[in-house]
């Protein structure tokens, strides 16, 4: 499996400006005149709250996850119809900001001019508050010795 069409590496700090929008960086952002959709989908990854953005391929990835499950009809229709509601609709534009709605600006704990943390996950990318950085970096930080023991650069 090679990378997606969009991906989203690296881990960067910026501000919140007053209008709720959050630059990204230059390396994710569409090309000149474009704009990038994404899905705000309010999600938890290492147990820790964030707004996990994802373009259209990474949600439709979701989707089908669960239609290819062993699932019930029932039980996917309701983690389909979960996905559904907990997202909201964005894009990058072409200045590379996104316009994060206020009511989860404010339910994310993230504060006009402060500070936003962004976190690469090759096809999404995690939007962090500053109450909840710290947290993140611990966990990642405990995963690291089992990523480093399944993988052979030799």
């Amino acid at each position: 499996m090679g990378l997606p069409a969009n991906s989203f590496e690296g881990v960067f700090d910026f501000k919140l400006d007053a209008k709720g929008r959050v630059s990204v960086p230059a390396e994710w952002r569409p090309g000149k005149g474009e704009a990038l959709p994404l899905r705000l989908l309010k999600w938890r990854t290492l147990e820790v709250p964030v707004l996990k953005a994802l373009t259209g391929e990474a949600f439709s990835s979701m989707i089908q996850s669960i239609d290819g499950s062993d699932l019930s009809a029932g039980i996917k229709s309701q983690r389909k119809g979960l996905l559904y509601s907990r997202n909201t609709q964005v894009t990058i534009n072409d200045q590379g900001k996104v316009l994060i709605p206020r009511k989860l600006v404010e339910e994310h704990g993230l504060e006009p001019g402060g500070s936003v943390h962004l976190f690469g996950r090759g096809s999404n990318f995690d939007i962090v508050s500053p109450r909840d950085h710290e947290t993140m970096l611990k966990a990642e930080e405990a995963l690291l010795d089992d990523l480093y023991a399944s993988v052979d650069f030799s």
